[in-house]
């Protein structure tokens, strides 16, 4: 993927260039992407539904890459083309609103989107990781910023934030305007309002004996120094450690692990009360998030998601040191994670505390009062047709 967006970069530029000039699009034509076009996930998923239910003025189109991601549209009554079809081509073209979570090209390797006004859901808010321009400085940020105003794989017209704070980092990492970020909360999020049945989200997985369900979700990371994955380490060494293991039969938990979807490594486990799950096992993230009743992870944005629910979140860092050796956090990090489990025993020890202080922290930070208990797909609906002029009626 890499190798292609590098050799292709000038045909695809020239493109989505020439395509701007394009004058037939239509602003009630919306187009929904996700994940580099291989899933039907994440809050262009959530958008997508709840325009396709609440506005029907709004022509929206899915469109994919993935033939099984079609069939799986079309059974739930709404419009799905892959990129290469006749018809997902002429929808492309026509459509005036694009609306992604990764980049242009989860529409195509060659997006057909020039011209469209092209919205930046994002695939997480926050969070404490730094990203694409946090991570320059000097002449390196001068040169970033230069070659990203020519053209770049994240370009968007305007970006979703679900606080002033997310806003003014999507500023730094993407070099945008404030007046293009629009405070909406994210449409995955409006999940937790609804509800989900736990043991219809978990079947299969739960039964009567457990009494709690912890969710583990670890940030995906491999140490460059030595290609070590880093989350494999930390799973060995958990599924042989008798002072964890003991905790989870002598208090009737289920320790539900969900690896980031770019984990390349396949673990089995007979331990009846750890389960390692993979995409297929789950309806959506916010699905799983939704019936833990407490979450473990470290420097994943997950943690902003789940702490909507105010439920105990532990964050586990027993590799702090060396990631700060190789990658970088922001100061959001410190200001929310004052109570952290360098090891095992410190893990479990919070695990028995059911403290929701870092999940309060997090919502100061992370979500905006006026956005609060609020439906974050209709506020995202309404900020894209005042922003983009979508005329109704």
């Amino acid at each position: 993927m890499l190798e292609w967006r590098k050799f292709s970069l000038p045909f695809v530029c020239v493109v989505f260039y020439l395509l701007r000039l394009h004058p037939f699009r239509t602003k009630r034509v919306w187009l929904f992407a996700c994940w580099i076009g291989k899933k039907y996930d994440d809050n262009s998923k959530f958008l997508f539904e709840h325009v396709c239910k609440n506005h029907p003025e709004i022509r929206c189109i899915w469109i994919t890459r993935n033939i099984e991601v079609v069939d799986q549209v079309r059974a739930l009554g709404y419009e799905c083309y892959t990129s290469t079809s006749l018809k997902g081509i002429f929808w492309m073209l026509r459509g005036g609103v694009a609306i992604m979570t990764n980049g242009i090209d989860d529409f195509s390797p060659i997006p057909l989107i020039g011209g469209a006004k092209i919205i930046a859901l994002w695939h997480g808010v926050g969070g404490f990781k730094k990203i694409y321009n946090e991570n320059y400085l000097g002449c390196s940020l001068v040169i970033k910023k230069l070659v990203d105003g020519f053209y770049s794989w994240v370009h968007r017209d305007f970006s979703l934030a679900t606080s002033e704070y997310t806003a003014q980092r999507t500023m730094e990492q993407f070099n945008v305007k404030r007046s293009s970020i629009m405070i909406t909360g994210q449409p995955r999020n409006d999940l937790f309002h609804i509800g989900v049945n736990q043991k219809e989200v978990l079947k299969g997985v739960l039964d009567k004996s457990f009494k709690k369900v912890v969710l583990y979700m670890p940030t995906y990371r491999v140490n460059p120094q030595n290609g070590q994955d880093v989350v494999k380490k930390i799973l060995e060494d958990l599924t042989v450690d008798e002072t964890f293991l003991n905790y989870l039969k002598q208090n009737g938990v289920l320790f539900l692990v969900k690896l980031h979807p770019l984990t390349k490594f396949k673990m089995d486990t007979a331990i009846l009360n750890l389960k390692i799950l993979g995409d297929k096992d789950v309806l959506s993230v916010q699905h799983l998030l939704m019936a833990a009743d407490c979450l473990v992870t470290d420097y994943s944005s997950c943690c902003v998601d789940y702490a909507l629910l105010k439920r105990p979140i532990v964050f586990f860092v027993p590799d702090e040191e060396k990631y700060l050796s190789y990658s970088s956090l922001n100061d959001a990090y410190s200001k929310v994670v004052q109570e952290k489990a360098r090891n095992v025993e410190e893990l479990v020890a919070l695990l028995l505390t059911g403290n929701i202080s870092q999940a309060n922290l997090l919502n100061e930070i992370f979500e905006d009062p006026s956005i609060a208990g609020t439906c974050y797909s209709e506020n995202t609906y309404q900020k894209i047709c005042e922003k983009c002029k979508v005329v109704i009626g």
